[in-house]
């Protein structure tokens, strides 16, 4: 059984350098005409949709530029606002933190020779955390469309005159 991934990646090999794959990135988040914002720091670009736009499920796409053997390497990571992120991570580090804790208490209940009554709270934690995954999947599903919108940008930026990129050796 395939699990889906929270945050979706891809990787693809450009015939570009590095820097000219950078150059055409920076164009499509630079566009006032085009319904992208961005930002770019170095080799790492963030494309997001606009705030008019934007709901709580709006993916960001973080994208890496590597150079490769005959050009540039691209990864793409999707994932939702950094705040929502924070809040699942937060939300299964607490999770964790209480099975771990449900956990010693029930060894200790145990050592005194009485029922361990808190593993049945470890059931309903782990069932807290498959809802959780359940609701990112969900978020992924309603998000599709911007996540399609931004990466059809991305790779049309990258794509432009692709019949005269040569690579470069």
């Amino acid at each position: 059984m395939h699990i889906p991934p929270m945050r979706p990646t891809f990787t693809i090999e450009f015939p570009l350098k590095p820097d000219a794959a950078i150059d055409r990135l920076a164009q499509l988040v630079d566009d006032a005409d085009y319904p992208i914002d961005g930002r770019i720091a170095g080799t790492h670009l963030m494309l997001v949709i606009p705030p008019a736009d934007r709901h709580f499920w709006s993916p960001w796409l973080n994208i890496e530029v590597h150079e490769h053997d005959q050009g540039s390497s691209i990864h793409g990571r999707f994932s939702p606002n950094p705040s929502v992120w924070t809040g699942f991570m937060l939300a299964y580090i607490s999770l964790t933190t209480l099975i771990f804790f449900a956990s010693m208490f029930a060894v200790a209940q145990w050592m005194m020779n009485k029922p361990p009554s808190t593993l049945m709270l470890i059931p309903v934690f782990i069932a807290i955390a498959a809802l959780l995954y359940w609701a990112s999947l969900i978020g992924q599903k309603i998000a599709q469309k911007q996540m399609h919108e931004l990466y059809n940008a991305s790779m049309g930026a990258l794509n432009q005159e692709s019949d005269n990129i040569q690579p470069e050796q």
